[in-house]
């Protein structure tokens, strides 16, 4: 029930592999759900969109996100500079670089009971072509996978499929993993990384307001509630994309510089 982000496997778009696909993918079938029940008034296609999304493409609280729990908002991550160009591959990571504090989490974390992110990570290995799997398994289909990690000038045929789960089976077995490739660390540590592609959270959150709009018109929208909730919280989330990746004032060259919350 997922789709394929082309038929071709072959291509060149943000990703160099089409039977991959994208958290854009996943808010286009919740668009054409929405769409399909505008016109038809079903809308099982439009909720079927919408609990793939949650079972597929938002990383699991517990399975996919552990130990988010102990995140502390007053040091949100640790710095790493971004280089031109690829050459000047691996950077060093800085434990002294200031960042700033993450304004948002804590009023999250009341609404919502849990420090975990609801946002979709942006690419999947459907078939996991790529041998990966979901924490180090190796087998397990529609894994999370990531590309982009080395600047500006990488192109999709430039980057390095890696998974998102870092527990140090793939690449540099039992040392670094992939990691030694993107940055230099004294103390490598396992670790999960998602990336959110905010404009796909944002054209869900927009398809589920026309599904409202649409819906309300039939007399329908109260059965869909629970689908207008889940892309009010999406919303919430999507605050994260306007902030910098370490909470510094957006464009800061200064390597002293840190945030001061908004």
């Amino acid at each position: 029930g997922i789709p394929y982000h082309s038929i071709e496997t072959l291509i060149v778009d943000s990703l160099d592999y089409g039977h991959l696909t994208t958290s854009e993918a996943f808010s286009y079938m919740v668009w054409l759900g929405a769409t399909y029940g505008k016109l038809t008034g079903d809308w099982s296609y439009f909720i079927d969109a919408w609990d793939k999304t949650e079972q597929y493409i938002i990383p699991d609280p517990q399975k996919d996100q552990p130990g988010i729990e102990a995140y502390s908002p007053k040091i949100p991550s640790q710095y790493a500079p971004e280089a031109n160009s690829i050459s000047g591959y691996p950077v060093a990571v800085s434990e002294s670089a200031p960042t700033g504090i993450d304004p948002i989490s804590d009023h999250l974390a009341s609404v919502y009971s849990s420090k975990a992110l609801y946002q979709m990570h942006w690419l999947l290995d459907v078939d996991n072509w790529y041998g990966f799997g979901n924490h180090g398994g190796g087998t397990s289909r529609y894994s999370y996978i990531n590309t982009y990690r080395r600047g500006p000038e990488e192109s999709v045929w430039e980057t390095i499929p890696h998974p998102a789960w870092e527990d140090f089976k793939w690449g540099d077995v039992n040392k670094s993993g992939f990691l030694s490739l993107f940055s230099s660390s004294t103390q490598p540590a396992k670790q999960w990384r998602y990336t959110s592609s905010p404009d796909a959270d944002a054209r869900q959150i927009q398809a589920t307001y026309w599904a409202y709009l649409w819906s309300k018109e039939q007399g329908v929208h109260k059965e869909l509630k629970p689908y207008f909730e889940k892309a009010a919280k999406m919303g919430d989330y999507l605050r994260y994309s306007l902030f910098d990746k370490y909470f510094r004032p957006i464009g800061v060259q200064n390597g002293s510089n840190f945030g001061k919350g908004y």
